[in-house]
C-alpha cells in the first residue's frame, strides 16, 4: 500500500538556525534568498536549509537539492530520512552546508523531495556585481 507524502510547510534558506536547547524554540537567522559576488565561481562559506512538513507517518527518506536553473549541475544537495509519528505533527529538519561552490549566475532552485517526490521548492538567485558596488 503506497502511504501518503506529507505535506510541505516551509522551505527557508538562512545563514543558521539556532535552536534554544531548553524550550526547543528555533531562531533563523540571516533569512535570504539572494547571494552576490564579484567572481563566478564562486564560494559560500556556509547556509542552512530549514524545512518543516506535516500529514505523514512512518520513516521518509528526504533529500535537498540545489541545481542551477539552466542545467543539470547540482551546488549542493544533501539526503536524510525523518521519522514522523503522527500526521498531526509538525516536523523540523535542518540541513546545514559549508563552502558550497555555486559555478555560475542565475537563477537556482532549491528542491526539497520525500521518497524522491518533490514537496516544495524555492528560487535562490546569484548576482555578479562590480567591485564599486561591493564597497
Amino acid at each position: 500500500m503506497k502511504r501518503e507524502t506529507p505535506m510541505g510547510l516551509s522551505l527557508i534558506i538562512c545563514d543558521t538556525m539556532i535552536e534554544d536547547k531548553n524550550t526547543g524554540k528555533k531562531s533563523l537567522i540571516g533569512i535570504f534568498d539572494r547571494l552576490a559576488s564579484m567572481n563566478f565561481p564562486c564560494m559560500h562559506p556556509t547556509l542552512s536549509v530549514f524545512v518543516s512538513m506535516t500529514s505523514g507517518r512512518g520513516e521518509y527518506p528526504c533529500e535537498i537539492v540545489c541545481k542551477h536553473k539552466a542545467g543539470e549541475e547540482i551546488a549542493f544537495n544533501a539526503k536524510g530520512k525523518v521519522l514522523m509519528k503522527d500526521p498531526n505533527q509538525v516536523v523540523d529538519i535542518v540541513f546545514n552546508f559549508r563552502n558550497i561552490k555555486f559555478p555560475s549566475k542565475g537563477v537556482y532552485w532549491l528542491q526539497f523531495l520525500v521518497d524522491d517526490v518533490p514537496v516544495m521548492m524555492r528560487q535562490l538567485t546569484l548576482a555578479q556585481i562590480k567591485p564599486q558596488e561591493a564597497e
